[in-house]
């Protein structure tokens, strides 16, 4: 098959390079490597042909060289960021500590290391191989511990909107001003003062708690509750399938 007839494909990385005017090799990876340092430093509103030619040092009509656009840019971003996190990941003997360490690993490049990025980047599919990858990972966990490919899917597609879903809030927060940030927890902070047990009785018993657990993300807490009903189904399964 001649490239001819695959208009689409695009070029592997390091292949089609060309020299920048700071004499670095253009590439898929230096575009991409420039848009997440764009994200990071001013949001993903401000990505262009334009700012990333600024950024590599190249005419903004070299964009297309490696890119059908601005928004493909974006998918290999985002591919990049899931690439990232499954480097990371190593498997365990048992499938829900292996489910774990995935979801953190996807959760620490989404929320703590990219947010700006991760925040831009989560609700895009991209069809991409480390997507693909990633799918083929979590269904194989999934039904290494006992769920049919249906029930697989299903649960699949609810950890990965709570994961995107998470690590988008807790970007976002990341992302506001600091003095917005610390507004915010004084708000929680002072909770108790502004409690009465008379007409809030759940709530004021509860302020001492939630002065402090409302500081941090619910992430570790909300991943254990889905690890939790996820081995109870799975043992129900593997029962009933008995």
């Amino acid at each position: 098959m001649t490239e001819a007839t695959t208009p689409n494909r695009q070029p592997a990385t390091g292949k089609r390079r060309r020299r920048t005017r700071s004499g670095t090799d253009l590439s898929r990876d230096v575009y991409i490597d420039s848009a997440v340092n764009l994200i990071e430093m001013r949001g993903v509103g401000v990505l262009s042909a334009r700012t990333l030619a600024a950024a590599v040092g190249a005419d903004p009509t070299a964009l297309y060289r490696y890119f059908t656009g601005i928004d493909d840019v974006l998918l290999a971003v985002a591919d990049r960021m899931i690439g990232i996190a499954l480097d990371r990941w190593t498997p365990t003997d048992d499938w829900l500590t292996s489910l774990a360490n995935l979801a953190r690993a996807l959760y620490r490049v989404y929320a703590n290391e990219f947010p700006l990025t991760g925040t831009a980047i989560a609700t895009r599919t991209t069809g991409l191989p480390n997507e693909i990858r990633a799918v083929e990972i979590t269904i194989g966990l999934l039904r290494d511990g006992g769920f049919d490919v249906e029930a697989a899917t299903r649960w699949f597609r609810s950890l990965s909107d709570f994961l995107l879903g998470q690590a988008m809030l807790d970007g976002a927060f990341t992302a506001l001003p600091q003095q917005i940030q610390d507004a915010d927890h004084d708000t929680w902070r002072g909770l108790p003062e502004r409690l009465t047990p008379d007409d809030t009785p759940h709530a004021e018993a509860a302020a001492h708690h939630l002065r402090s657990m409302m500081l941090e993300s619910s992430f570790e807490a909300s991943l254990e509750l889905i690890l939790a009903g996820l081995g109870v189904m799975a043992r129900t399964s593997t029962e009933g399938g008995a």
